[in-house]
């Protein structure tokens, strides 16, 4: 008997908490002494409360002020992540999250709010917000220009550390909600209402962010206000500069400056169509500007291909307009929508090869249908990815599969074109490997002006 007292003992110690507080009162019965997991009173994966272990400050706030507001903070995506890649991966991406959430408090709230986290879903933060230091706070005006104000703070970083691993726009939903103390309904029923609202405004501001989000987009198309820059494609060997990738940025200072993003919405929108024929468009206009005379390489998805206005005699006037020679146009196609139905494609294709217009098979090592695409497309170039160039000289699989697609660009009459170089060891294996040509920041960065793009001191 005196035993299992012990063992008992220890087990509270180990995996309980008292939920009560040892010098309350003996009258209170509003809290009783009992054995609960240790999980349901603090995440320990974040060392984080939860609701169960900061009630009691919690509802001090709420009797005090006679209401009490919250902001939650929810990153569904995080689900994914363990589902995908397990419970380690998910520890560590929802540590990392939660880093950045605690940055986000000391820069913007004040360290007497409560931050807790969900009891059953650990991917929602919660943040109850203290009394105001003065009676009369402007807190409550603007409840929801602080919850826009969390969002953009943490949002980048969010979307950074997450969508290497999912490729989806991660974007955490905030919202924020305010219960009035009614002494007719118990406080833990009215504090749970507020959580479960809290965090329904959040989805319906997730959604009307998409919504705004699509009709920015919308915006910047009509307006044409995405810019073309150019970065040099140059022979490895004698740094001569066969060519530009014609690359195309947002407006500056908005959410749409990164090129991942811009496309990320596009898709999500069903804008991509819009969005790549606007891109190919600006870039044909900068190239007039510019007065080009090296190949342009120019972006392209699959289904653009099929864009009737820009095919045939149409293309044909464009670029004797231009005075580009339509061989020396090059368009890559993205890795980033898949080609349904190769025949239909090959045949829209004809349209382009037939003027003298070469294609480039884009992000070669980054997409499952790579060897498909090949096989059936014969590209004139190969680009290959950033993720096999980082880094080669230090690995050895990543030369051999180098050395492969050489092998096999020879043998349908390809070139290889290295993309993302940005160190002179890679740039010196690659030289080594028989790589012709590649592009990236140790050459040159994008420029508005590729005439002024100058590399002749690269030796």
């Amino acid at each position: 008997m005196e035993d299992e007292k012990k063992l008992e003992k220890r087990q509270c110690s180990d995996y309980s908490v008292d939920m009560g507080k040892t010098k309350k009162r003996k009258e209170d019965t509003s809290h009783i002494t009992t054995s609960i997991h240790k999980g349901f009173y603090e995440n320990e994966i974040i060392c984080l409360p939860t609701l169960l272990k900061e009630y009691d400050n919690i509802e001090a706030i709420f009797t005090g002020l006679q209401y009490i507001a919250c902001i939650s903070i929810q990153v569904d995506q995080l689900k994914i992540i363990e589902y995908k890649y397990g419970s380690v991966a998910y520890g560590n991406c929802v540590r990392k999250v939660t880093a950045i959430i605690r940055t986000l408090m000391k820069e913007k709230f004040r360290k007497e709010d409560i931050f807790i986290v969900d009891v059953f879903e650990s991917d929602t933060f919660i943040i109850f917000l203290s009394a105001p230091r003065r009676e009369h706070t402007q807190l409550l005006d603007h409840l929801d220009v602080l919850a826009e104000r969390a969002r953009i703070i943490i949002k980048k970083s969010i979307f950074e550390l997450l969508y290497p691993l999912i490729k989806e726009n991660v974007t955490p939903k905030i919202g924020y909600a305010l219960m009035i103390k009614n002494p007719m309904i118990k406080n833990i029923r009215q504090i749970t209402q507020l959580l479960n609202e809290s965090k329904k405004m959040g989805f319906f501001l997730a959604e009307r962010q998409h919504y705004k989000s699509k009709y920015l987009l919308q915006k910047i198309i009509i307006n044409q206000q995405v810019t073309t820059l150019f970065q040099p494609i140059v022979n490895l060997d004698t740094m001569d500069v066969i060519g530009h990738e014609a690359l195309t940025r947002g407006p500056d200072n908005s959410e749409y400056t990164s090129p991942l993003v811009l496309f990320i919405i596009a898709e999500e929108s069903g804008l991509s169509f819009e969005l790549d024929r606007l891109c190919r468009k600006k870039a044909f206009e900068a190239i007039r500007n510019c007065k080009i005379q090296t190949k342009i390489f120019v972006n392209t998805l699959t289904m653009t291909i099929h864009d009737p206005d820009f095919r045939g005699l149409y293309l044909k006037e464009l670029l004797d307009d231009l005075k580009v020679k339509p061989e020396n146009v090059v368009f890559e196609i993205s890795e980033r929508l898949a080609i349904e139905n190769y025949d239909i494609f090959k045949q829209a294709l004809k349209d382009y090869t037939d003027i003298g217009i070469v294609h480039a098979d884009d992000d070669i090592g980054k997409g499952y249908s790579d060897l498909e695409r090949i096989m059936e497309l014969k590209p004139g170039y190969l680009k290959v990815d950033i993720a096999l160039v980082r880094d080669i000289d230090k690995s050895y699989i990543k030369q051999e599969i180098i050395k492969a697609m050489i092998h096999l660009a020879e043998s349908i009459n390809s070139e290889i074109i290295a993309e993302g170089i940005e160190t002179r060891a890679e740039w010196e294996k690659l030289k080594a490997l028989n790589v012709k040509y590649g592009q990236g920041y140790l050459f040159a960065r994008p420029s508005t002006d590729p005439t002024a793009i100058d590399i002749s001191g690269i030796k």
